[in-house]
Parts: structure tokens; C-alpha cells; sequence
């Protein structure tokens, strides 16, 4: 996560706005009084108030506070759709969903409800009870949306949701070597409770493997798969997949390979073609898997078996997503060349998630956020030198030239150079107190 700002907090009743450090919100010795001020905003509470983010950013900065289900505990949220006023460094901040995959939704897909919790229209079924699945045969790509946008999200348009809500497009140079299988574990499971769509709660129907089969973790998720409450919910299971060996995985499969299965069901294939028809729809993620490359796993599953052999499931939908060594999502190997460098040096960047964006919608690969621009600083690969592709290239430079102005924006022509070394140098980062890393 970002740095955190000192929060100001005025009353109707009191003279004097009050101001809460970083520190007293994030140190232990101050958690009581961090809470009993939290809790005294709260609206339960009686009494009006109006916080605010102390960051450098520009607007209101309006933030609420809530309280977390079946907790005493209470958090500050961010008031819906102001993660742009906050200061790119700034914990709250989040990019203009014009500038995301986003912006292809109909306007009721996706809706931030005014306690912060998220609801949104899937194009899926989350009870067995709810129309089959549409073919996992992909549709050709769109040129042109329907008017008004796409009316519901698919599977891949999660995955990339829960990415961005958890924080994981996100990478902060103190975060090196902290964002591990565990990190994101707890990551994506807590921001799969803050989303419903319909009546159901995200976060009851996802279940992440470990990598222990033994721990007590495991053995909590495979008693609770195990449950009546679940017996006619589909399921929503991430993993990452194994390291490849041909010898393994060029067979015929009958079950999705996992990396992390502890407390994971075994998840069948729904037919014999089901893995050949995941490796065509999903080329590059493939190719980089049998390359060494991470590569998330998605799946959207029956109802969980319980047998006297254990659990199984049967899989209805699968996505893959590839991602770097930081799990930050990439779309290509050269954005894998970008993404490195990036960490090399030590920038503070952020990958928009394309979500159920047709292939006409132009956004960044990359947005630097540590530049001395007060704005995200776009970043475009260029990958390919078709003349279909190429025509797009032009369209795409005209595009960001009006957007950001000709030195407002990075780009790479990858067809030239294959280096990271040779990359055209990136704008220089501005000079600041590094942000606090929040686990």
C-alpha cells in the first residue's frame, strides 16, 4: 500500500479540527486512541464530522470511516470516485477509470457504494441454481462497444478488479521482498469482501491454496469447503501455476494444475478439450508459463464434492494472468523488460488493469507515479511492427500527444531495441520521504 498522510477531523459541535499523524494511526502503542478516534467518527456515533487526507493532492480528499464486519475495528476509507484528488504516493490515491480498462462498463457494471464496499453486474452465476456458463470458445474481439458499454463483467474483468482493489498493480520500492504468496493471500481475500455481486458477498465463494497442505490454514479452508453453507455455491479458486515440466503437462490433463493446492479442491476439467481451449484463448500467458514465467490461475467451479478421497470440483471457466516476479500483471514480454528495469531502479509505478477493455480502448501500460509531474506519467510499449499494428501505433501516439502533450508521455519501441539497458532513459523520479509500506 502508500504512504499514509495525517487525517484531519472536524466536528460540528468542536472549534478546533483535530489532527492524527501518520504515526498515531500506525504505531501500536497508539491503537486504542487511533480506534476511540475512529470510532467517535464513525456515523453510529451521533455526532457530525468531516475528515480529510492531509496528502499534497489537489480536491476534497473527503474520507469516511467504517466498521469492519463481525469487528470492533474500525478503517478510514476514501470517499467513491476521489482516488485521483489524493497525491499519487498517497495510500488512498487510485487512477481515473477513464484511464483503465474501466471505462468499457456500462455505468451500473460497477458501482462504489457509500460505506466503500463495491457492487457489481457479472455476466456469471455464483449459485449452481443460475444459468450455465456461456463457451469457453472466446468471441472474436470488439471493435466497437455497445452503446452505453459492456452491460456485465466476465471472469478475466474480476480477477482484474480484485487485482486493483487489493493493491497489487501497484508497486512501491519499499516493498521488495515483502510481497509474498502470503501477502497476497491476505490481499485479494480481504478486497473480495468489500464486493458483491447481487446478493452474493465475492469474498464467501474465493479460496486461495497454500503452499502447506498440512497447516492449520489449509485445514480451516478444507473444513469450511467442506460446510452445507457452500454446498450449492460455485467457486472462485486462485493459484498460481506450477513450474512447468513437459513431461507433466504436455499430456493429457485431467485437473488444473495448482502450485499452492493446500485447502484446495482438485479442480476436473469440464471435457477433454477444456486445457487445449485455456492454452488458445490465452497465448501469451502459455507461452510465458512454459518459459518460467508466473502465471496466475483463475477458476470459476461447480460446487465442491465431498467424498471419503476429499474434495473436488469441477471447472466451469478458467482465466490465466501473467505476472512478474512482484506480481505486478504484464501483457507482453517486453512490458516484463519494462516492469524490471522499473524495479531496478527503485520507481513507484502502476499497471491499469484491462478488465473487459476492447481492443480499440487505448490506455498506458504503465503509469510512473514518482515523476515531478503532479499527474501519473503514462508509459506505452510498442511491440510489433504489422501494418495493422502499426496504423494503431499512429493513432495511439496522436491520442497521448493531445492527452499528456509530446514530453508528457514514455514510450519504447520494442521492434528496435530488446535490451533492458538499451530502454530510453525514464523520467527522473522526484525526491520525497519514502512511503511506509502496509501489509
Amino acid at each position: 500500500m502508500g504512504q499514509k498522510f495525517a487525517v484531519f477531523i472536524a466536528y460540528d459541535d468542536e472549534p478546533n479540527t483535530k489532527r492524527y499523524s501518520a504515526e498515531f494511526q500506525t504505531q501500536n502503542e497508539y491503537v486504542k486512541g487511533w480506534q476511540s478516534a475512529l470510532k467517535k467518527a464513525h456515523h453510529t456515533s451521533g455526532q457530525k464530522s468531516v475528515i480529510t487526507c492531509g496528502c499534497r493532492g489537489k480536491g476534497a480528499k473527503r474520507l469516511y470511516v467504517r466498521s469492519l464486519p463481525n469487528s470492533d475495528t474500525f478503517i478510514l476509507i476514501k470517499a467513491a470516485n476521489t482516488g485521483t484528488e489524493h497525491d499519487p504516493s498517497c495510500v488512498f490515491f487510485d487512477l481515473d477509470a477513464r484511464h483503465t480498462g474501466l471505462k468499457g462498463y456500462a455505468s451500473n457494471v460497477v458501482r462504489i457504494n457509500n460505506e466503500g464496499t463495491m457492487s457489481i453486474r457479472l455476466g456469471i452465476g455464483m449459485t449452481e441454481k443460475d444459468p450455465p456458463e456461456k463457451s469457453e470458445v472466446p468471441t472474436p474481439p470488439q471493435i466497437q462497444r455497445p452503446e452505453g458499454g459492456q452491460a456485465s463483467m466476465t471472469l478475466s474483468g474480476l480477477l482484474s478488479l480484485l487485482w486493483t482493489e487489493a493493491g497489487l498493480n501497484v508497486w512501491y520500492p519499499n516493498m521488495a521482498g515483502k510481497r509474498n504468496d502470503s501477502l497476497v493471500r491476505y490481499r485479494m481475500l480481504d478486497a473480495a469482501k468489500q464486493v458483491k455481486s447481487g446478493r452474493a458477498c465475492i469474498g464467501d465463494h474465493l479460496f486461495i491454496g497454500v503452499a502447506d497442505s498440512k497447516s492449520k490454514v489449509a485445514s480451516e479452508q478444507v473444513k469450511l469447503l467442506s460446510s452445507a453453507e457452500l454446498s450449492d455455491k460455485r467457486l472462485l479458486l486462485l493459484s498460481v501455476l506450477p513450474r512447468y515440466d513437459a513431461e507433466k503437462h504436455e499430456k493429457p490433463l485431467k485437473f488444473l494444475p495448482m502450485r499452492n493446492f493446500g485447502g484446495m479442491p482438485l479442480t476436473f476439467f469440464n471435457s477433454d478439450g477444456h486445457w487445449d481451449s485455456v492454452k488458445r484463448r490465452f497465448p501469451l500467458e502459455y507461452a510465458a508459463w512454459k518459459n518460467g514465467g508466473k502465471v496466475v490461475v483463475f477458476a470459476l467451479t461447480s460446487p465442491v464434492s465431498v467424498t471419503t478421497r476429499g474434495l473436488s470440483a469441477r471447472a466451469h471457466q478458467i482465466v490465466l494472468m501473467l505476472v512478474s516476479d512482484n506480481w505486478i500483471p504484464l501483457d507482453s514480454s517486453y512490458e516484463a523488460i519494462v516492469s524490471r528495469k522499473l524495479d531496478a531502479e527503485h520507481r513507484h509505478y502502476v499497471k491499469p488493469m484491462r478488465y473487459d477493455a476492447s481492443a480499440s480502448d487505448v490506455f498506458p501500460d504503465f503509469y510512473l507515479l514518482d515523476t515531478r509531474s503532479d499527474k501519473p506519467f503514462p508509459m506505452e510499449v510498442f511491440g510489433m511492427s504489422t501494418p495493422a499494428y502499426l496504423a494503431r501505433k499512429e493513432l495511439k501516439k496522436a491520442y497521448y500527444n493531445q492527452e499528456y502533450g509530446a514530453f508528457g508521455w514514455w514510450h519504447w519501441d520494442a521492434t528496435e531495441k530488446t535490451e533492458s539497458q538499451d530502454l530510453p532513459h525514464f523520467p527522473e523520479a522526484k525526491k520525497y520521504n519514502s512511503p511506509e509500506s502496509q501489509p
